[in-house]
């Protein structure tokens, strides 16, 4: 099995099962990869542990039980792997600040305790993914599509990318500050296929050659991921997005976005940015 598939095959067991017992055994298995090489690929990723990856992702989905039906805390608890109501709860408070009960009575929506995505970066070293959130203001991209398949088995991707950098040498595009895009349109995703834009960051009122197109990126929210050089976007971006859902953040419909701060290179040896959009 390709490496880039093993980890996206390790989080969707782990979603499917989680009202079940889970092993690392059974997740390493169903990934195709060795126990310890399954557990040191989650912990570069993410800078956490699959232990505390489940049983947040447990505690968010116990947290709508709470909210969505009737059935006890003690039910619940049960439900999600919990072997009593006072571990449930211990765990609960871990996660939220607070009860079960308290929780079911609040009135208002509470959000997760999140700070292990934007704090204790010091212990995390150089080869492990950090993770922000971030505002973004409404900015301006130009390029050129194409369509994709999941891991870009075919090579689409990579073909776009070359005849981007070579289209933009011959109309002089560049600029003094460069930022480029890869792109990955949310709203063509079928079945495993997509659009993919490589672009280039431009004023909005830049006028365009024939071929290129432009897109505008409206004014949303992040949660962000800084890539190092040893993790390929395959696994960046299955480690992302669960770790941003095992946090409680709800994903938006909206475009996932690769930033390379300078000229796009390969970004299996380059550092980038990856941007998942969040409500």
């Amino acid at each position: 099995m390709p490496k880039e598939q093993s980890l996206q095959k390790a989080m969707d067991y782990i979603e499917k099962n989680l009202t079940k017992d889970i092993s690392y055994y059974d997740i390493a298995q169903e990934a195709g990869i060795s126990v310890p090489h399954f557990y040191r690929l989650f912990k570069r990723l993410t800078g956490d542990t699959v232990g505390a990856y489940i049983v947040r992702r447990r505690i968010s989905l116990a947290a709508n039980d709470l909210v969505d039906s009737n059935k006890s805390i003690v039910s619940i608890a049960f439900e999600y792997g919990f072997e009593s109501h006072d571990v449930f709860t211990r765990a609960f408070k871990r996660v939220y600040g607070m009860s079960p009960s308290k929780y079911r009575k609040s009135s208002t929506l509470v959000p997760l305790k999140r700070l292990t995505a934007i704090s204790d970066q010091s212990v995390m070293d150089e080869h492990q993914m950090k993770f922000s959130l971030l505002h973004t203001e409404g900015f301006t991209v130009a390029g050129l599509e194409c369509g994709a398949v999941q891991w870009d088995s075919d090579g689409a991707i990579g073909r776009l990318w070359s005849e981007f950098l070579a289209y933009l040498e011959k109309i002089q595009l560049i600029q003094d500050k460069v930022t480029m895009y890869g792109i990955c349109e949310h709203d063509t995703c079928r079945n495993g296929g997509f659009i993919y834009m490589a672009a280039i960051g431009i004023d909005s009122g830049t006028e365009l050659p024939p071929g290129m197109i432009k897109k505008f990126i409206t004014p949303q929210n992040f949660f962000q991921a800084s890539v190092p050089e040893c993790i390929s976007t395959p696994d960046a971006y299955a480690g992302a997005i669960g770790y941003a859902r095992s946090l409680g953040y709800a994903l938006k419909d909206n475009d996932i976005i690769e930033v390379y701060d300078g000229i796009f290179q390969n970004p299996d040896v380059n550092r980038f940015r990856l941007l998942i959009p969040i409500m």
